[in-house]
């Protein structure tokens, strides 16, 4: 006979999982996918926000960029100036495309902000400044 409690936890522990599952860019439209930069095909999706939690993040608010393979490598390495310059320009653009969303629907400024840095947990626009 199957314990009560066993079965239960089990089923928690499923739900669990299901609910945890990691997502990730598939390969299935990567023809399709065009490089933001040089324009050329079977780009690369970028996370713009990187690290363990910001990834999954990222992928679930679509604050992604199409990338060649080299664009890719320059940006994740973070190394030139020029890829400084990019990583913080698209921080800037997602933050501002994020608190934007969140104002049209009929969010306070301050709050959209406070949502923005609860998801992220940092601001990258210097005009604003949390609370």
């Amino acid at each position: 006979m199957i314990d009560e409690k066993y079965y239960l936890y089990a089923v928690e522990q499923m739900d669990r999982a299901a609910r945890e599952k990691k997502k990730c860019n598939g390969y299935k439209d990567k023809p399709e996918r065009i490089c933001f930069y040089t324009g050329r095909p079977y780009a690369e999706r970028h996370e713009v926000f990187p690290g363990r939690p910001n990834r999954q993040i990222s992928i679930e608010h679509g604050f992604q960029v199409d990338l060649c393979p080299e664009k890719h490598r320059e940006l994740q390495e973070n190394i030139t100036p020029w890829a400084k310059a990019e990583n913080q320009k698209w921080h800037e653009t997602y933050e501002q495309l994020y608190i934007d969303e969140q104002i049209d629907e009929c969010v306070s400024a301050d709050d959209a902000l406070e949502s923005w840095m609860r998801l992220i947990g940092r601001n990258y626009i210097q005009e604003l400044t949390p609370k």
